[in-house]
């Protein structure tokens, strides 16, 4: 599937946050800075779309 095609809805946020926060609870080694860093990763498909269409439209 084309990343250009997934839209994030409430559902797919809430769960990439208890993914997060799954493993944070489930492993001690895991700091916040790895928490964010998987939620980063997670919703970076979900984000890319508009953060372009933002830059064109800063230019444009």
């Amino acid at each position: 599937m084309s990343t250009s095609n997934r839209t994030l809805n409430q559902e797919i946020l809430l769960e990439i946050m208890l993914q997060a926060y799954q493993l944070g609870v489930q492993r001690k080694d895991v700091d916040v800075d790895m928490m964010i860093n998987t939620l980063t990763y997670e919703l970076k498909p979900y984000l890319e779309g508009q953060v372009q269409q933002g830059r064109t439209e800063a230019t444009g």
